[in-house]
């Protein structure tokens, strides 16, 4: 990790060191260098707050004439931006002049206390991760299982289609077949989904419900290690459903089975 900077109070240049390492994590690669995330908007913002280590905040002048004691006790962690150069690391089209940088979770899971967690494979869409992150939290799986072809769980575009569920669901990224073994080892029943499967729920004490990727489905690895393939009952004409539509339907009905 790079050594931190201490953030100063107003920033006004685009030339200042601070400045350029926060620009710097809207790029991937240095976000995972320095085993961070940002988080944008006030509610997003807040949320993270509660439940994660924050390491800076960002604050336009604007924000931070409405609002002179976002800081709190911790000065320290705060820096305003010009309005100019907070637009230029804002990912937002209309930025809310407040952002976070967060430190990474690590989630230790005792995967035998689990009933519910669901699985992606190859999802690469960030609007669909984040989605399915928040079906998740809202139908009370314990956790979601990342392959890491799947759109990184704590980038900006994941976070924000999660409504900030992403903050409260452990998230795991890693070898999915890796994922699927540990799971079967401690009981679980590997539900996959596909249209090459029944439309009967199958009723377990432990599911893990796997979905794949938008165009592709899941793989044949992924389907040969499923204990049961379930489809949707839907319209004969229509082609298929969302990925994130369709996890939802199935966390459902794999709850109230």
């Amino acid at each position: 990790m790079r050594q931190s900077i201490s953030a100063p109070r107003f920033i006004t240049s685009r030339d200042n060191d601070f400045f350029k390492q926060i620009k710097s994590y809207q790029l991937a690669k240095y976000r995972k260098q320095d085993n961070c995330f940002l988080a944008e908007g006030e509610k997003v913002y807040h949320e993270a707050c509660r439940k994660l280590k924050l390491r800076y905040t960002i604050v336009s002048e604007s924000y931070f004439l409405a609002h002179p004691y976002v800081a709190g006790d911790d000065a320290a962690k705060a820096s305003v931006f010009a309005d100019n150069i907070f637009e230029s690391v804002s990912d937002l089209k209309t930025n809310q002049g407040i952002l976070g940088i967060f430190e990474l979770p690590v989630f230790n899971l005792e995967i035998s206390r689990l009933s519910r967690v669901a699985l992606l494979e190859k999802v690469q869409d960030p609007k669909n991760v984040g989605a399915i992150i928040r079906n998740a939290h809202c139908l009370g799986y314990e956790a979601v299982f990342l392959d890491e072809d799947c759109a990184a769980p704590f980038s900006p575009k994941v976070i924000r289609s999660s409504m900030g569920s992403v903050f409260h669901v452990p998230v795991l990224s890693g070898d999915i077949l890796q994922h699927i073994q540990e799971l079967k080892s401690a009981g679980f029943a590997l539900v996959g989904t596909t249209l090459a499967g029944k439309e009967e729920v199958q009723t377990a004490d432990k599911v893990a419900l796997l979905v794949g990727n938008e165009g592709g489905g899941l793989s044949n690895q992924a389907l040969a290690l499923c204990d049961y393939l379930f489809r949707i009952k839907m319209n004969p004409e229509a082609e298929s459903l969302n990925a994130a539509v369709a996890s939802g339907i199935a966390m459902y009905l794999f709850n109230n089975a």
